[in-house]
């Protein structure tokens, strides 16, 4: 992915990517115990419904497993707030380093904050098309 990315751009992904590592570590830890638990819980559940029905004899089992799912379902939430968590700080770094920039003049940084903060699913790609107008500004400086 990064292998025909401008230099300027690849430093600033592995900046964000720095910052939300942590977070990714632990989403993908909760969703690594959230799945299987999740697929064994309600498998066992709906086939010891299917098979022994409500009996006293299940009660055990159906009262585990469906502990098991609700440890699951849980895991599953946690990861998406998580996840939640990673963009809105990616976020809060790109509207930093967008407003520490010193090649842009105010007007275009504070048109770049406004679009990310008005549609925040396109935030990356105006970060990208940020650098790369940074990037030719600074050229220019350099080569007056």
């Amino acid at each position: 992915m990064m292998n025909n990315m401008p230099a300027f751009i690849e430093k600033e992904i592995q900046t964000i990517t720095d910052i939300v590592k942590p977070q990714l570590k632990k989403t993908s830890r909760y969703l690594l115990i959230a799945i299987p638990l999740l697929a064994i819980s309600f498998t066992n559940l709906i086939l010891l419904l299917i098979v022994g029905g409500w009996n006293m004899d299940n009660m055990f089992y159906l009262g585990l497993y469906a502990l098991m799912g609700a440890v699951g379902i849980a895991l599953y939430k946690e990861s998406k707030h998580v996840k939640k968590e990673m963009q809105q700080i990616s976020m809060e770094h790109i509207i930093e380093r967008i407003n520490k920039s010193e090649h842009m003049n105010d007007y275009a940084k504070n048109e770049y904050v406004q679009n990310i903060k008005a549609k925040p699913k396109f935030g990356f790609h105006t970060f990208l098309t940020f650098l790369t107008e940074e990037d030719q500004r600074r050229q220019r400086i350099m080569e007056n």
